[in-house]
C-alpha cells in the first residue's frame, strides 16, 4: 500500500509548534494593543493641551470651565481645537484641572480607570511603558507623569 498522507503523529507535532508559537505571539499582541491605546490617549492629551496654550496665549489664563462644560464651550471648540476627544482609549472622560492664572493639567485614569495618587515630586519618567494601570499627567505644556520615552 503506497498511500502517500500525513501520520497522526506528524499533525500532532505541527499543531503542537503552531501552539508553542501562538503562546509566544499573544501576550505580545495584548501588549502591544494597550501601548496603542496609550500612544493614543497621549496623543489626544497633547492635542487637548495645545488648544488650552492657544487659549492661555490669547487671554492670559487658561478656561475655568470643567472639562465637560468645555467641550460644550463654544468658544473653545472648534476654535482652540477642531474636535476635543471627550474620553481616553479606555473609554474614561479625562479629567481637566485648573489651579488659576495659567496652572492646569489634563490626567488619563489609565487602563484601571482608578485614581493613582502623583508622585511627591512629578517627573515624566516615574512609571514604565508596560504599566498601563497609571495615570497619566499632561500639566502646563508637558507631560509631568506618564510611561517612559526614548528622549
Amino acid at each position: 500500500m503506497n498511500k502517500k498522507g500525513f501520520t497522526l503523529i506528524e499533525l500532532l507535532i505541527v499543531v503542537a509548534i503552531i501552539g508553542i508559537i501562538a503562546a509566544i505571539a499573544i501576550p505580545n499582541l495584548l501588549v502591544a494593543l494597550q501601548k496603542g491605546k496609550q500612544k493614543a490617549t497621549m496623543g489626544d492629551m497633547k492635542s487637548i493641551g495645545v488648544g488650552i496654550e492657544s487659549y492661555n496665549t490669547d487671554w492670559s489664563f487658561v478656561p475655568r470651565d470643567n472639562y465637560t462644560d468645555l467641550g460644550a464651550a463654544d468658544y473653545f471648540s472648534p476654535f482652540y481645537i477642531k474636535v476635543l476627544p471627550m474620553v481616553d482609549s479606555w473609554g474614561t472622560t479625562f479629567e481637566y484641572i485648573q489651579a488659576g492664572g495659567d496652572v492646569y493639567s489634563i490626567r488619563s485614569w489609565g487602563r484601571d480607570k482608578a485614581a493613582t495618587a502623583p508622585p511627591a515630586i512629578p517627573l515624566y519618567d516615574v512609571t514604565t511603558l508596560a504599566d498601563f494601570n497609571n495615570d497619566v499627567y499632561f500639566s502646563d505644556g508637558q507631560f509631568t507623569v506618564g510611561p517612559r520615552v526614548k528622549r
